[in-house]
């Protein structure tokens, strides 16, 4: 047993230290960042106005609702899953934060509601999904209608509360943040994006999560905790999902719930254009922030090109399936291993 004791940790080591491979796809990579210049270059070319000062601004302030959703999918893509139930959290969160805003509670007091029901309700996605090793696609599918049924109940199916005056103009394309020309909802992504990526890199549990992404059998002689780790992944992602949805209401003006229904297919696919695997272990939350951008910038052009909603998605489903065919082809983390 001392012998085997003494090998495991050996044959696993570049594991516990990030290595430079999995290093390399924390940060941006130079593909994602010549798509979002390339997008951005033909959307100059082909739509009026693509590039105006005020175009530019809305769609960083569109693209960092998306990118924050995006943020907390990622760190469930990281582990090999996907979070269905990022919709409904969005459409709870911004519910929640509009009725009691409403009902005259504190700013503070709200948010803190909203990210602890949405890293309550994600932290029981990743509990179930690893205690019982259910799919998480059929557990947070069922959790996302558990809670739009709460939250439908609670609001009788109807517009509820309004959103709070600093909120609307925190979210406005037309604000600014002192001398950044950028609405502080975008200045705000930015500086989450920054706070996740540091987690990621200089955190034991960050390690842990592409440790239990690459191989689970390899992170559990590890002593890697994978129901601590998915719940923590999940958590996130609920948290993260609530507090976009909170932010939407400074767009929607009053909860809302059905506001989250886009993000269902947009925050796996801001990931997946990003370049983070969907097989797991591999990617990073920067490259989630590019794919944001991406995404948002490509659906601008589709809509300046008078494209149907139907013609939209097919476009961009075919983007995302080229995109996975091309990280599809490299050997997947675990069987490097």
């Amino acid at each position: 047993m001392s012998a085997i004791t003494s090998i495991v940790p050996s044959r696993l080591r570049h594991l516990v230290e990030v290595s430079p491979r999995v290093r390399g796809t924390l940060t941006s990579g130079p593909i994602q960042i010549l798509t979002v210049i390339a997008v951005f270059l033909v959307g100059r070319a082909a739509v009026p106005g693509f590039a105006a000062p005020y175009s530019v601004k809305a769609m960083l302030v569109i693209a960092s609702f998306l990118g924050i959703a995006a943020l907390g999918q990622t760190f469930v893509v990281l582990i090999g899953g996907i979070d269905l139930s990022v919709p409904a959290l969005i459409g709870a969160g911004n519910v929640i934060g509009a009725r009691l805003s409403g009902e005259g509670m504190n700013s503070v007091e709200v948010i803190a509601v909203v990210l602890a029901t949405g890293l309550a309700v994600g932290a029981v996605n990743g509990f179930v999904t690893s205690r019982w090793h259910l799919p998480p696609l059929v557990v947070t599918l069922a959790t996302g209608s558990v809670v739009g049924g709460a939250v439908l109940i609670w609001t009788n199916a109807t517009l509820t509360g309004s959103a709070p005056g600093w909120l609307t103009r925190f979210t406005s394309a037309a604000s600014s943040t002192g001398p950044l020309p950028v609405a502080p909802v975008v200045v705000l992504w930015l500086a989450l994006a920054v706070l996740a990526q540091l987690f990621i890199l200089r955190s034991r549990p960050g390690r842990q999560i592409f440790m239990l992404g690459a191989n689970r059998q390899a992170a559990a002689l590890m002593l890697v905790s994978e129901r601590t780790i998915s719940a923590l992944c999940f958590g996130l992602s609920g948290a993260l999902a609530g507090l976009a949805g909170f932010l939407l209401a400074g767009f929607t003006g009053a909860g809302l719930f059905t506001v989250g229904d886009p993000y269902l297919f947009q925050s796996i696919a801001a990931v997946v254009i990003g370049g983070t695997s969907l097989l797991g272990g591999r990617g990073g939350v920067f490259r989630s922030v590019l794919g944001s951008l991406t995404l948002v910038e490509l659906t601008t052009l589709l809509v300046g090109q008078s494209l149907s909603s139907a013609a939209q998605q097919a476009v961009l489903g075919a983007v995302i399936v080229c995109v996975t065919a091309l990280y599809g082809r490299d050997r997947n983390v675990r069987d490097r291993i």
